[in-house]
Parts: C-alpha cells; sequence; structure tokens
C-alpha cells in the first residue's frame, strides 16, 4: 500500500508541476499577445497577429482592423500570399525564417522578410531588394536580391540599370547575407543626344554584419557590366564586404568584383568598375578586396582597368589583400591597367595594434594595346601596417606592359 499511495503521491506532483507549465504557457502566450496590441504614445505598431489568415496581398482585401494605426501592409513572399505570419515556422514571427520576395516583386515588397522575433534566418530580396536580417539570437542574414538590367524600348532607355540590394544582418550568432549583383547595362543606340549612346553597370550590393558571438560577413555582390556600341561604357562598382565584431570564430566578407566594360565608340572609353572594399575582422582573417573590372575598347576607343578595392582592417588578427587591378585591352586606342588596391592595416583605434598583421596589397591591371607606347600597367598595390609585434603586408607587384614590336615592360 506505502507503494501504492508513493506513485499515487509521485502522480499528484508531476500533475501539478505540469498544470503550472501548461497554466505559465498560457499567461505568456497572453501576454505576448497583450504586448503586442498595447501601445505606448509615440512608439512604433507592430501589424502581427497569433491567427494565420489567408487573404490576397491587396490591403483592401485583407482585414487589417485591430493592427493599429502605425500597422502597414505584409510583403509578397513567394511561399504565401498572407498578411499575417504564423507564430512558429516557415515565416513566424515569433521563430521561424523569413520568407523570400517574390521574383515579380515591385518596390518594397522586393525586400527579403525578417526572421522571427527570437530567431531565424532573413529572406533573400529580388530584383535589388534587400535581405531580411536574422532574429535576436540565431539565424543568418537573407541575400540580396540582384538589381535589374537597363531596358531599352524603340530606342529610348526607359530603366537605368539598378543596384543590387544589400545583404541582411545576422545578430547574435550567424553569417551576414550577401549582396546582390548590380544590373548591366547593354546600350546599342546611334543617338545624337548626348550622353544617350552611354552604358552604366550598377553597383554591387553590400554585405550584411554577421553575428555579434559567431559567423562570418557577407559579400559584397558584384557590380554590373557595361556595353556601349557608340559611347562611354562604365562598369558598376562592387559593393563593399560587411564587417563583423566578435572576438572569435567567422571571417570578414570578400569585397566584390568590378563590373567589365565594353566601348566600340570613336574616341569614347571603356572603365571598368572598381573592387569593393573587403570586411574587417578583429581577432580573425579580414576579408580580401574586391578585384576591379576589365575594360576592352575597339577602335579608336580608350580602356581603364578598375582599381582593386581595399584590404579589411584588422585590431589583433590578419588584415585582408588588397583586390587586383582590372586588366584593359584597346585596339589602336591607349589601355592602362587598373591599380591595386592597398592592403588592410592593423590597428585598434588610430593606434597601432600589438600583434595584427598588415594585409598584401593588391596587383596592379596589365594592359595591352595594338600601337607601341599606349599601353601602360596599373600600380601595385601598398601593403598594409602590421602591430607593433606584427609584420607589414607586401606590395603588390605592377601590371605589364604589352604592344606590338615592344618588349614588356614594368611601370610603377
Amino acid at each position: 500500500m506505502s507503494g501504492h499511495h508513493g506513485s499515487s503521491a509521485r502522480a499528484s506532483t508531476v500533475g501539478k508541476y505540469l498544470a503550472a507549465g501548461i497554466t505559465t504557457a498560457a499567461m505568456a502566450s497572453v501576454g505576448i499577445s497583450m504586448l503586442l496590441d498595447t501601445h505606448l504614445a509615440g512608439t512604433p505598431e507592430f501589424g502581427v497577429r497569433l491567427v494565420y489568415q489567408d487573404c490576397s496581398f491587396d490591403p483592401v482585401g485583407c482585414d487589417n482592423t485591430g493592427l493599429g494605426a502605425g500597422a502597414t501592409a505584409a510583403t509578397v513572399y513567394t511561399a504565401q500570399t498572407s498578411n499575417d505570419r504564423p507564430m512558429i515556422g516557415e515565416g513566424g514571427w515569433l521563430i521561424g525564417d523569413g520568407r523570400n520576395a517574390a521574383a515579380d516583386c515591385t518596390g518594397a515588397a522586393c525586400n527579403g522578410e525578417n526572421g522571427g522575433l527570437l530567431g531565424g534566418s532573413g529572406g533573400n530580396g529580388a530584383n535589388g531588394g534587400s535581405g531580411g536580417n536574422a532574429g535576436a539570437w540565431w539565424g543568418n542574414g537573407g541575400n540580396g536580391g540582384d538589381g535589374l538590367d537597363a531596358v531599352y524600348v524603340d530606342g529610348v532607355k526607359t530603366q537605368a540599370a539598378t543596384a543590387g540590394g544589400d545583404g541582411g544582418h545576422a545578430s547574435v550568432s550567424g553569417n551576414g547575407g550577401n549582396g546582390g549583383k548590380g544590373g548591366s547595362d547593354v546600350n546599342t543606340l546611334k543617338s545624337s543626344t548626348a550622353g544617350a549612346n552611354n552604358a552604366t553597370g550598377a553597383a554591387g550590393g553590400a554585405g550584411g554584419q554577421g553575428g555579434y558571438l559567431s559567423g562570418s560577413g557577407g559579400n559584397g555582390g558584384d557590380g554590373g557590366s557595361a556595353s556601349s556600341l557608340n559611347g562611354t561604357a562604365t562598369g558598376g562598382a562592387g559593393g563593399g564586404a560587411a564587417a563583423i565584431t566578435q572576438a572569435g570564430g567567422g571571417a570578414g566578407g570578400v569585397g566584390g568584383k568590378g563590373g567589365s566594360a565594353t566601348s566600340s565608340g570613336a574616341g569614347k572609353s571603356a572603365v571598368g568598375g572598381a573592387g569593393g572594399a573587403g570586411g574587417e575582422d578583429p581577432f580573425g582573417t579580414s576579408g580580401k578586396g574586391g578585384d576591379g573590372g576589365s575594360a576592352t575598347a575597339t577602335g579608336t576607343a580608350s580602356a581603364t582597368g578598375g582599381a582593386g578595392g581595399a584590404g579589411g582592417d584588422t585590431n589583433g588578427g590578419q588584415a585582408g589583400a588588397g583586390g587586383s587591378g582590372g586588366t584593359a585591352t584597346a585596339d589602336t586606342g591607349t589601355a592602362t591597367g587598373g591599380d591595386g588596391g592597398t592592403g588592410g592595416n592593423s590597428h585598434v583605434s588610430n593606434s597601432p595594434s600589438f600583434f595584427g598583421k598588415g594585409g598584401n596589397g593588391g596587383n596592379g591591371g596589365d594592359a595591352s594595346s595594338s600601337v607601341a607606347g599606349k599601353a601602360t600597367g596599373g600600380s601595385g598595390g601598398t601593403g598594409g601596417t602590421g602591430g607593433l609585434l606584427g609584420r607589414p603586408g607586401a606590395a603588390g607587384k605592377d601590371g605589364t606592359a604589352t604592344a606590338p614590336k615592344s618588349t614588356s615592360v614594368k611601370t610603377g
């Protein structure tokens, strides 16, 4: 009997704890609900509910009452077309990964959805939209969407190339999202209007921040390419990589590459885009700068390679190397290789660090022309400074200039 009473007592105790747990969870849910529905004067209001409502994106077709005057219509996402988010799961406002933007999105709807309040990765952007940010405790930032290419209709440029979206940020733990690629521009017009024949690639998006405790910074997006048949072509700049702030784990992101450029316009030019800067890492390995974009010119057009991006700085780790300068190739015009990016420095605020190592400078871009004397290689980038007990980075090599019936010479 004593054993029976002991079992009954234990069962009763377990039941009490179970009931208490259920009651606590219920009260927590009510508290969260009250918190979301209670707003102080002058504070932002959150348009979220505990109930999932299946309706179209059009806010007129959804019941938005109770969301508050500061609430806005939700973003269109590929996973669901609803103004409301479930509590947990895909698109969950409390715990869950944010949803990706739809491929046919426009405007703000192209931004990826943020991860849940407590945790979850951000959704990817589209058409130049930004990636969503991660939740408070864990998750990766979403990738930025690639920019849109330039559009021509009936001999008129109706839309310029658009920039790539920025990558979303991580929070405590996770990787930053990568920046989107810039849109390209291919211009075949032969217009008498000034500037109408030019082509300009758009810039790549910036990488997102890595987590505070662990995770790597996002890479910068590549710049968009540019091509002009009768004008000047300029490649888009590569996006800068994100820094990270934690003491250990992860690495700084790599800068985006500059966009390439091609021109056939008489007396015009092709200019490669500059590479993006590498991301900083205080005690680990900082990111490399992006390489400069290449440039190609035919006829009498000139070509200039894009400059390499600077390497990321560091406090006590390894600073990033500079990016290489872009190559330049011309027919009868001048060709100039892009300069290499400078290596990252090791420092603490404005003072040198103790053990950090400087990054190597990037190599200068090579140049080639069919006319002797019209090619100039790019200069190598300067090596970064090291800490008091660290070593500096090495300088990059100068680019090589090549022309017919002449020997290759190094410039610098």
